[in-house]
């Protein structure tokens, strides 16, 4: 009789669990691959990155989301994500950063069909779910999440996009084709008495095959060094940035897009300046196989004091790409980029970026890279 009874208590521990989870959805990715890649042309050998050999982790994550209806058109909803990033270095990267849980887009929320979504927790802004990297119906990132990559902070394109800590979020329904959104990252340090706050704002358009995006990103008590772009926090100071993204995919398996972005940063000891980015990006599907190519341009900073040159802070990146679906989960992808930066310019990666120096891109180094990999989706 006690044999029975404990059994039965075993086989309830396996048994509760998978009853009460029933509406989880587990998700994610694993990419990586081999490439090889430097960062010269500084002049000064000791702040160079010489030609080498990497295994790179593109982006890899896994994530768990659900939800539970509440009735009336109304749902409660969560998602918990993280980054598998760096498996092939042990999940430590060149900067000595980990991996831990909740990493990515984590989340609670309320999802109605007529008002849309509402989120507490960390997700991506408004700017970059619109025009950003994280709308993949736009899909002008055209080598997202690999090292070619070209979408961020500290890239060539999109350097307003960004995820939000501590942030709540609005996403709409579609409505006849046009979508809003809106985040608000609010700032816990409040570092010197300052409000170090984040809000962006979004707006597309979706017809068939055609995307219209624009959107408006602003630092709210954030500065920059003169003459430069490197921000911290300070009161008074702003930091804005605007943009706008087309694309359209033909028919024929033709796709075109772009995106242009200007960003306007005051200056900690007063006046401001200005830079502005802009990329084309192409593609072409044959069957299961899809090519890829970009050029955008960082252009000059605008604005500066008497003696300092604008154009070197100018940078430039190309990428050529492709991708193999061998099914519904699994693809093959192949890539070659090159970033030119002037004299006072550090564009880098967006992933597995270059370090020539510690943890930072010497000024005037080119990152270039060219790689194979693989991604398994789940």
């Amino acid at each position: 009789m006690q044999k029975k009874n404990l059994a039965a208590v075993v086989a309830s521990l396996f048994i509760v669990p998978v009853a009460a989870h029933a509406d989880v959805t587990i998700y994610g990715f694993m990419s990586g691959g081999i490439e090889s890649s430097k960062a010269t042309g500084n002049g000064t050998a000791s702040k160079e990155y010489s030609s080498r050999t990497r295994v790179v982790d593109h982006n890899s994550r896994i994530g768990f989301k659900g939800w539970e209806d509440l009735g009336n058109g109304t749902k409660a909803i969560w998602q918990v994500e993280s980054s598998l990033r760096n498996f092939e270095n042990g999940g430590t990267n060149d900067k000595g950063q980990t991996a831990t849980f909740g990493t990515r887009n984590t989340f609670i929320g309320i999802d109605n069909g007529d008002f849309g979504k509402v989120l507490l927790g960390q997700n991506d802004s408004a700017y970059k779910m619109f025009t950003g990297s994280g709308n993949s119906a736009l899909g002008t990132d055209v080598m997202i999440n690999t090292t070619a990559d070209n979408f961020g902070a500290s890239s060539v394109n999109s350097r307003g996009e960004a995820r939000l800590a501590n942030s709540i979020h609005w996403f709409s329904p579609n409505w006849a084709g046009f979508k809003l959104g809106a985040s608000w990252g609010v700032d816990e340090a409040r570092t010197n008495g300052t409000d170090a706050k984040r809000i962006s704002l979004g707006l597309g358009y979706t017809w068939g095959a055609l995307n219209l995006a624009t959107a408006w990103d602003k630092q709210y008590d954030k500065g920059v060094a003169a003459n430069t772009t490197t921000a911290s926090v300070n009161s008074g100071s702003n930091i804005s940035f605007y943009s706008i993204a087309a694309s359209y995919k033909f028919d024929s398996g033709t796709f075109i897009g772009g995106n242009y972005e200007w960003g306007n940063f005051d200056q900690i000891g007063g006046g401001q300046v200005k830079q502005d980015d802009w990329q084309i990006a192409l593609g072409q599907d044959f069957g299961a196989a899809s090519i890829k190519l970009a050029y955008g341009q960082l252009g000059a900073l605008k604005n500066v004091g008497a003696g300092v040159n604008g154009d070197d802070f100018k940078a430039k990146q190309w990428i050529l790409g492709g991708t193999y679906n061998l099914s519904k989960s699994t693809q093959l992808l192949a890539y070659a980029t090159k970033i030119t930066n002037n004299a006072k310019a550090s564009a880098n990666f967006a992933n597995n970026p270059i370090y020539s120096t510690g943890t930072s891109l010497d000024a005037g180094n080119d990152p270039q890279a060219f790689g194979i990999g693989m991604k398994v989706s789940f």
